[in-house]
């Protein structure tokens, strides 16, 4: 399967390869400025859809390496969350969407905050590339357990409406290269929530991707 996953991306990289090339052709025998200005866009597009992908499996190869050591710092889990949602807001403005946000504060965690940010901002950016709607964004104690006790466990949920959800392998969701059909016509590489199942994995957080509905749910738990 993985092989199949993985032929599938190398595809997808080939292709805009090929479209860039095929514009630098078209350019080198432009009758004129306008035409070759033409070819010139196009062509950078194209790079721009491949350097996404190439990008994409940067930072997974990166989450992946078991070698590498991860920072254990104080992390406010809030205000990670909405610093990532301030530097998403033009592109949400964009869509007309306006994130339900709830989030409780004072939840600090020993993690990476690098890491933990990526996170935030793979499954935020999932949303946009893949959702229907805004997304809902919460951050709450599990139970009963209050807000600062020292056994308080907390939960971040983001979820999003998305179409044909029906057609994803569920026990597939955060496997490297997986994509269903919508999300490889939206140029997604497979690769970013991968990228975040593979942080939370080492630093010991769980990261769960579920299907209820027309939503797509992502819970990270602390």
């Amino acid at each position: 399967m993985l092989q199949e996953n993985l032929a599938s991306f190398s595809h997808d990289v080939r292709t805009p390869l090929a479209g860039a090339q095929g514009f630098l052709q078209l350019y080198a025998v432009a009758d004129d400025d306008v035409e070759r200005d033409e070819c010139v866009a196009a062509a950078v597009e194209r790079l721009g859809a491949m350097r996404v992908l190439v990008d994409a499996l940067f930072e997974y190869a990166k989450a992946d390496d078991g070698s590498r050591e991860l920072a254990r710092e104080p992390v406010d889990v809030a205000a990670v969350v909405s610093d990532v949602l301030a530097a998403l807001y033009p592109a949400f403005a964009e869509r007309g969407w306006q994130p339900e946000v709830s989030l409780v504060e004072d939840v600090v965690i020993e993690a990476d905050g690098e890491a933990v940010r990526r996170i935030v901002e793979n499954l935020l950016a999932n949303c946009l590339r893949h959702g229907s709607a805004a997304p809902t964004v919460e951050l709450h104690a599990t139970g009963s357990e209050a807000v600062g006790s020292k056994d308080a466990g907390f939960v971040l949920t983001i979820s999003n409406a998305a179409a044909d959800l029906g057609a994803l392998d569920e026990g597939r969701l955060g496997e490297r290269f997986y994509r269903g059909d919508a999300s490889r016509r939206a140029g997604g590489s497979g690769l970013g929530l991968a990228t975040a199942c593979s942080l939370a994995d080492a630093m010991g957080l769980c990261l769960l991707p579920s299907i209820e509905g027309d939503r797509f749910i992502v819970t990270l738990s602390f």
